[in-house]
């Protein structure tokens, strides 16, 4: 396995002492990439060290932050003691510790010397101030914290390190011309953010702090779901280099609780009904993207009650603003989508009746879920034409 590193993420992490290590800024620079190489080199050349690596939900973690640092182990070929129930890595008195902040009780029973907040942006500054406490194990070496964010400026993150000065922080900004091995394709995405929105063009092209204006959604808010709903049902959005998202949104009472996601990047089909068959009843409709017929008829084919979902942007928009929407804490990334989600504007400053195409697959998802199934008799008769046999399977 070829190791690439991140020339200048790299110098920086290597000759920062300080206490807290910041790496931020734009989309595709690599920043997640090198941390990890980086801690992996700790853990390989020290010892008696503890590591937690840690996102705000453990199914996210576990997706991201975990399978990386164990598919750069398993290419460099080098043998750990792994438990896979606890997500515990042990090598040469070295323990490698991924938890989630949705499990608290576990992490604050533990001590630790270095701790990395993924995607630190999904975390509250309370989260923050609970790990530093877990920051205190004793060793001939300094403890060190390192977060990793894109630039939103509407989070604690914001106030606690940019808006004034901190003692013992370190700070680099990076972007997408940091990494060379970035594809020209997703290059070219982020280069066309600018003619979209020049807000979104700041913070993932250019890895700037700046607040989104217009956004679409504001009818929500983040609570834990019940356990039981009067119906449940589930939007697909594909994808493959860009993340294949599943929504299940549960209705109870009227109302649209976003209960739990898929979210993840390079699944086949094929892998991605073996993720369906643990999250989905085969009986609860689910509204797919209309433009993968044939994705939708190899799933239909597993067992699936899929059918073809209404893709009108602004008439399904419309529909879900006039309805109250609940966010599970466990969705942080139909939570990450839904608050930057908002309309292009033009030169000028206008909205215009249309969202920006970037980050908005959880939001796809949801809307092809919503906005499909309140067509009541519509909907029934599509689904009717793709009724599946459930004793066949």
């Amino acid at each position: 396995m070829e190791i690439k590193t991140i020339r200048r993420i790299y110098e920086f992490l290597e000759g920062s002492p300080n206490k807290t290590v910041i790496v931020y800024g734009g989309a595709g620079s690599g920043k997640s990439y090198t941390v990890a190489l980086f801690l992996i080199e700790k853990f390989l050349k020290e010892s008696n060290k503890h590591f937690l690596i840690t996102r705000k939900t453990n199914p996210s973690l576990k997706l991201t932050s975990y399978a990386l640092i164990l598919n750069f182990l398993s290419g460099m070929g080098i043998p750990i003691d792994l438990n896979k129930s606890e997500q515990v890595i042990q090598l040469k008195q070295n323990v490698m510790v991924f938890k989630g902040m949705d499990d608290p009780e576990k992490i604050k029973s533990a001590e630790f010397n270095y701790i990395w907040m993924e995607e630190a942006t999904e975390f509250s500054l309370d989260d923050y101030r609970q790990l530093t406490l877990r920051l205190r194990r004793y060793t001939n070496s300094r403890n060190q914290m390192y977060l990793t964010f894109n630039p939103l400026k509407t989070v604690w993150l914001y106030k606690e390190f940019f808006a004034r000065e901190k003692e013992d922080v370190a700070i680099l900004k990076t972007n997408y011309k940091d990494n060379p091995f970035l594809s020209s394709e997703y290059i070219q995405t982020l280069e066309g953010l600018k003619d979209q929105d020049e807000t979104y063009y700041k913070i993932y092209a250019l890895g700037e702090f700046a607040s989104p204006e217009g956004t679409i959604y504001t009818n929500y808010d983040v609570i834990h779901a019940p356990d039981k709903f009067d119906d449940v049902i589930f939007g697909l959005d594909f994808g493959y280099n860009n993340p294949s998202a599943v929504v299940k949104i549960g209705i109870k009472d009227g109302e649209h609780f976003m209960a739990d996601e898929i979210y993840q990047t390079r699944l086949t089909n094929a892998e991605l009904i073996e993720r369906l068959k643990d999250f989905v009843d085969r009986k609860s409709p689910i509204y797919a993207d209309s433009a993968e017929p044939n994705r939708i008829e190899e799933i239909r084919r597993a067992g699936f009650n899929i059918c073809p979902a209404d893709k009108n942007v602004k008439d399904g928009i419309d529909f879900i603003k006039r309805k109250k929407l609940h966010i599970d804490p466990k969705c942080v990334n139909t939570l990450k989508e839904i608050e930057g989600y908002k309309w292009k504007q033009d030169r000028n400053g206008n909205s215009l009746d249309e969202p920006v195409k970037f980050m908005d697959h959880a939001m796809d998802a949801m809307r092809y879920a919503i906005y499909t199934h309140s067509k009541g008799a519509n909907s029934e008769i599509v689904l009717k034409k793709y009724e599946v046999n459930y004793e066949d399977y």
